[in-house]
């Protein structure tokens, strides 16, 4: 195992949150700051103010960081590609690498359970899901992420539980998908776990998944970095949208 990133910056732009996580590291331990905002469409205007904010606030500049890390998604397509390209820009101007991390990693290094089914709202009657095991407190997929409509995508994770260990090992199922279709949370708390519903991918979660990844070699040059969209067609063209629409009407 290498050595950890002495100062990164982490930024989370998958969701309508935007969130910025400086992470230092010291003798005495590593020391994050962090900084959140719901931003809803606005993440190119406030980004990079917020990471400014931050070195300003620790008395650092852009040329002192180690690394850029970015939430590479699944997750909203336009705040995938800003993140991505913010710290892309910063790693072309700086000369540093890059650290990609799912959103769902993230989410389930929030959940601080040996086991986190985590699952975001995909819109469109969907679901971005996976199931992590928390080893050292880091998230090590079991099955791969899939986007799945919320009964599916419930089976997919208790099947993957079921795989890893079933009740008897804890687990917290995370993420704002459990909010928006219910069914799922209702499902899973019956089987004894913890729901957090109101949880979103932070950056300070992915600074620390980024930190483990980078001492393990798993940083790239700014010209390998790009978003994971996990659904294969982002877009739908106006046919597509209208038999969407009349599917929805006629349940």
């Amino acid at each position: 195992m290498g050595r950890s990133p002495r100062c990164l910056l982490a930024l989370s732009t998958s969701t309508d949150w935007c969130s910025v996580a400086l992470r230092i590291d010291a003798p005495g331990g590593a020391r994050t700051a962090f900084l959140a905002e719901r931003a809803g469409h606005g993440h190119s205007r406030i980004l990079l103010v917020m990471a400014r904010r931050l070195l300003d606030e620790a008395g650092l500049r852009f040329a002192d960081l180690d690394a850029i890390a970015f939430d590479a998604g699944p997750g909203s397509f336009t705040g995938l590609r800003i993140g991505c390209g913010v710290a892309q820009g910063l790693g072309f101007a700086l000369d540093r690498p890059l650290v990609a991390v799912s959103s769902l990693e993230a989410l389930a290094r929030q959940a601080e359970a040996p086991l986190a089914l985590a699952a975001m709202d995909a819109r469109m009657q969907e679901v971005y899901c996976s199931v992590f095991e928390l080893t050292d407190g880091e998230p090590v997929p079991l099955v791969a992420s899939r986007v799945l409509a919320p009964a599916a995508a419930l089976d997919y994770l208790l099947g993957a539980l079921g795989r890893a260990g079933g009740p008897g090992k804890a687990a917290v199922a995370i993420g704002d998908a459990y909010a928006r279709h219910p069914q799922m949370a209702q499902a899973l708390a019956a089987r004894g776990l913890r729901v957090l519903d109101d949880a979103w991918p932070r950056a300070d979660a992915l600074a620390e998944v980024a930190a483990w990844r980078f001492a393990r070699g798993g940083a790239v040059p700014a010209s390998q970095a790009a978003p994971l969209y996990v659904r294969d067609k982002v877009a739908l063209d106006v046919d597509e949208q209208q038999r969407l629409r009349a599917a929805r009407a006629a349940r």
